[in-house]
């Protein structure tokens, strides 16, 4: 009768250690497809990332040539500037020169005056065409 009782209580631990190795597989199991499914869901995440990325550079332009453009337009403005700052001074002398009556508009220094004020003009007027154009 001991002999049963043990025997009993053998096959009654064995089936729990049995049991118990069964639960530990299937956990087993429902980790690795958890990291199965994560991956997935990961590589489709990167994929989506990627698609966007595609599509946002179909749509916008790289920031480098946006960039570049607003410092190309920053520089002409700049020099627009300074070209207009040059032109103010060019036809303030010039117009000084005149209001004493010592010069007129025959004098070589008013008609030298005259020509760098044209130059300037021309040097404007094609710095904003091209601005326009970009």
């Amino acid at each position: 009768m001991r002999e049963q009782e043990n025997a009993m209580a053998r096959l009654k631990k064995q089936q729990q250690e049995l049991e118990h190795m069964r639960l530990r597989y299937l956990a087993a199991e429902e980790k690795e497809l958890g990291k199965a499914q994560q991956q997935e869901l990961e590589d489709i995440r990167n994929e989506l990332n990627r698609l966007k990325q595609q599509e946002d550079k179909k749509h916008f332009p790289d920031s480098r040539e946006v960039f570049g453009s607003q410092l190309q337009s920053a520089h002409t403005q700049q020099i627009n500037e300074s070209l207009d700052d040059y032109l103010a001074r060019l036809i303030e002398e010039r117009d000084t020169l005149l209001r004493t009556g010592v010069y007129n508009h025959e004098d070589h220094i008013v008609r030298e005056l005259d020509r760098q004020i044209s130059e300037i003009l021309a040097k404007r007027n094609s710095s904003k065409e091209q601005t326009i154009k970009s």
